[in-house]
């Protein structure tokens, strides 16, 4: 099933997807996320690019705003698995990494 990019009349488009769906699932566990969490704030035109099989679940924000979460197929089956989860806060990158 192929993705079509439709931006609403008067509405600017935020994202493009490229994307053929194989089928449909469930996540199979809850993922909680800190507010802790690092994020990293990005110019406009970032892009990844997965050269594996992915998953991805397109979360709601309010009326208006969406994200995405995406992972390796891999992942996804290593979280349905009971894997160890974790996050990075920002105090945690900034004593690692900065």
């Amino acid at each position: 099933m192929k993705v079509l990019n439709i931006t609403p009349k008067r509405k600017k488009a935020s994202r493009t997807y490229s994307q053929e769906i194989k089928n449909f699932g469930t996540l199979g566990r809850e993922i909680k996320i800190s507010p802790k969490a690092n994020i990293s704030v990005n110019n406009a035109g970032f892009k990844i690019e997965f050269f594996v099989d992915t998953v991805n679940v397109l979360i709601g924000i309010g009326k208006d705003h969406t994200a995405d979460l995406i992972m390796a197929k891999d992942s996804w089956e290593a979280l349905k698995k009971g894997a160890k989860i974790s996050i990075t806060t920002t105090k945690e990158f900034k004593k690692k990494f900065l």
